[in-house]
């Protein structure tokens, strides 16, 4: 059940951030956004998401970066679901956050109706 349930978006792209925002929000989520991995990492210190969809590649800090700062520095957040979404497709690139232990790791463009079900599926686990 999507109510109650929040949703952090880091995402550095605005049109992208609108469409994830309008269309996660029509599924019932409780969606908040932030523009690059520092303001994730400020976020999640007040809203406490459920789950984490982060692009890769962002200014200020990446999506690897905030990722490996959550994952070392926040052991309250060591199971927190992560869904990276990005346009770096090579197998190495995947293989490189494999240690983070990234939940999934979709390409852009998104396909929303994917995301969804990745996302279904982690609150249903």
């Amino acid at each position: 059940m999507a109510e109650n349930r929040k949703i952090l978006v880091v995402e550095d792209e605005r049109e992208l951030c609108s469409i994830l925002y309008a269309d996660l929000t029509s599924r019932g989520y409780e969606v908040e956004l932030a523009r690059n991995g520092q303001e994730g990492l400020e976020k999640l210190q007040t809203i406490e998401p459920d789950i984490v969809i982060c692009d890769r590649a962002m200014p200020v800090m990446s999506g690897y970066q905030m990722l490996e700062r959550i994952r070392g520095s926040y052991p309250q957040y060591k199971n927190l679901p992560i869904i990276f979404l990005t346009a770096l497709t090579d197998p190495r690139d995947r293989h490189s956050v494999d240690h983070l232990n990234p939940t999934a790791y979709l390409e852009k463009p998104v396909n929303l109706d994917k995301l969804a079900d990745t996302i279904a599926k982690v609150f249903a686990s």
